[in-house]
This record gives structure tokens, sequence and C-alpha cells, in this order.
């Protein structure tokens, strides 16, 4: 660990409709009563992992799922209390919450900003409203353009957006109209993410197996990704990692966790975290997770704890680092694992991947050519 600071992130696993391209552990419910129950088990769960987090300062808390934003006011409000008694959340810490449009209220941002939250993600996607049909989600573009509104209105000074490309059939000029419109909206931070067509959810059947939409060539999503870069960048935007833009100082702490190898607890079905130099996840069923709860038991799958090597954990510090626009450093590496970096790795990597990574300063990194391809190079340190 570089710091004692540790990250919390809390899954909120439901959500209205499940959108056509979603694999993540989220299903649709409604129930106020259900989101009520689960907060409580939330709450027990927190309390549980107090003991073993004490002397720990929280800097960053992510509130993610399915759609936290489906929990009402009280419930949320009693969440938030539990959490601030159970851990020792710093008075500075990045507080976020993922939302999207259409469970936005006015009620549920005063309550967010009365809890503390200071940080807002919303899952937009485009402002193209086909586009918005065909993946599924409940908005469409005049909505998103009002709720963003409202929540910059609200008092959140500190808003993220997440936008996506490599739709099947979107064109460039579909994709870049949203990126200029985002732009405009003026979010401190914007996520970008291609879409990844996975086994198993509507999206991939129409396109592979009904064949209703043309899956989006690789050579157009590299495309698309470098355009919205370059009209980002342009804005004032600093391009920070692969997947994420942000004014400068706006960068996301709590996924710079991720990729900076810090430690962060996982609360929830299905939650992962890096605690105590473990790697694990809690129960994914729903009903597993929540008769752990009752048996005041942490809802930790035995089966899931993964035992890595040191260099096993090497390579997850390159390959998450590297997603870092500043990649790692040399440093840092040597102070982490006591050993250089290059005499457990082949320094002829750097001449394999020429164009593709480079070393300055004593921080490895891609290249702009090399993030494109991020993985085959990645591999390398695996």
């Amino acid at each position: 660990m570089t710091t004692n600071n540790l990250g919390l992130y809390i899954h909120i696993p439901f959500c209205r409709q499940k959108c056509k391209y979603c694999d993540f552990l989220s299903f649709p419910c409604s129930s106020e009563q259900v989101y009520r129950e689960y907060v409580t088990a939330l709450c027990i769960e927190m309390e549980s992992r107090a003991e073993e987090c004490a002397g720990r300062p929280v800097d960053s808390v992510f509130i993610g799922g399915g759609t936290p934003s489906l929990i009402p006011p009280a419930d949320f409000r009693r969440m938030m209390e539990y959490l601030r008694k159970s851990f020792q959340v710093a008075e500075d810490a990045e507080i976020t919450i993922e939302t999207n449009p259409n469970s936005i209220t006015q009620q549920k941002l005063d309550a967010y900003l009365e809890c503390g939250i200071n940080r807002i993600s919303i899952g937009i996607q485009s402002f193209d409203n086909p586009i918005l049909r065909r993946l599924g989600r409940l908005h469409d573009k005049n909505e998103a353009f009002q709720k963003i509104q409202m929540v910059r209105k609200s008092g959140f000074t500190n808003i993220n957006i997440d936008l996506m490309f490599g739709i099947p059939e979107q064109s460039m000029k579909t994709w870049l109209d949203t990126i200029r419109q985002g732009i405009f909206l003026g979010p401190q931070h914007i996520s970008l993410y291609s879409l990844q067509l996975e086994k198993g959810t509507p999206l991939y059947k129409e396109v592979y197996e009904d064949k209703i939409y043309a899956p989006t060539p690789e050579i157009i999503d590299r495309e698309m990704y470098h355009e919205a870069i370059a009209l980002l960048k342009q804005a004032g935007y600093v391009h920070y990692e692969i997947s994420n833009t942000a004014y400068p100082g706006r960068e996301s702490r709590h996924n710079l966790k991720y990729w900076s190898y810090e430690e962060y607890l996982g609360l929830g079905p299905g939650a992962s975290s890096f605690f105590g130099g473990q790697r694990f996840k809690n129960h994914e069923k729903m009903n597993r997770y929540i008769d752990c709860i009752k048996k005041r038991e942490v809802p930790v799958d035995g089966q899931s704890i993964e035992h890595y090597t040191a260099r096993e954990e090497m390579g997850i510090y390159v390959f998450t680092g590297l997603r870092k626009k500043e990649g790692i450093s040399l440093d840092d590496f040597r102070r982490r694992f006591e050993v250089d970096l290059f005499t457990v790795y082949d320094p002829a990597i750097l001449k394999r991947h020429k164009g593709l990574i480079n070393l300055y300063n004593n921080q490895l990194y891609l290249t702009d050519a090399g993030m494109d391809v991020s993985n085959s190079v990645m591999a390398e340190f695996v």
C-alpha cells in the first residue's frame, strides 16, 4: 500500500429495467420494501466490518450498481449514517453516487448533499434518441439535458457523465455530436466506454443471432475513441486513464485506487475487495448474502479468495497501473516489491513494443498508440 487510506465500494444491485447490453450483477426491482430491507442488510455488514477497518481513514466512497439512485431518501440517509458510524470517513473524502437520469429527483439530490455526497456520476451513454432506445435506456436526450442541469443547480460541483461508443450502427457523426453536447454541458469528468457485447445479453442476441444490427468494426471503434479524446483535450479535459478524462484536479480518486494498487473494501452482493493484502468477493446470490447477514457473518465467498504469488501481484500492479496515462513509477515498484522491475521482466519488452510503450524519467507508460492495443502490451507483464 502507498498509504493507510481505504476506499469503500457499496453495491446497490437494483435497476428499474436491465439495459440490453448489461451483464453486471443487477436485477429489476421497484419495491421500496425490498430497498429498505437491503439497506438494513448493508448497515449490518458495515457494522460487522467496522473493527477490522479501525484506524484506517476512508478517503473515497463509491456507491455503484445497478442504480443506487432508486433508493428512497430516508433509506439512503440511514445507510450514510451507518457508514459514518462504522468507518472513519475523512472530512475531505470523495463520495460518489451513480445515477440514471430517470431516477434523479430534487428530493434525492437534496438528500445526497445533506449526506455529504460530493460527486455524482450520471449514466447518459448517448444524446441520440435512437441509440438510447437501441441500448434499452429509459431516458431520452431531453431528460438527460434537464437532469444534468438540475444536478448542477442543486449545488453539485463535481459531475461525471458516462458516454458509450462502438454501438452497433452508431455513426461517427452521431458519436461526435454526443461528445460535443457533453462538452457543452460542462461536467468536470467524462468517461468513455467502448461497448462490449457480452453473451447472454439481449443486444448480443440482436447482433450475433438475430442479426438486426451489424457490430462496429474495430477500426471504426478506435477512430471514434481517438476523435473523442482529441475533442475533449481541445476543451481542456485531461486524458488521465484509458477510458477517463477530467478537468485538471477532478480525476476520480476512487477509480485511481483500482489502478494504483491501493486497497478498497466492497460491500453488498458480488462486491470485490482488495483488503488486508487479499483479494476476494462477497457472495453473488442475494439469498446467500442475506443469509450470512442474518447470521451476523461476513458475507465473503470463501471460494473467491485469491492467493497470488509475489510475481503475480507484480503483474497486477503493472497491468492496472499502465491504464493510467502517467503509467507506473519504477521507484514505486521497487519500494513495494523490493526488486527492480526490469530484473523481473525482460527489458527487451521496450524494443518489442517500440512506439507503444515508453520509459522516461523512471515512468513506464503506454503511448497513445499503445493504448489502442493495451491488452497485448500488458500481457507481457502477466
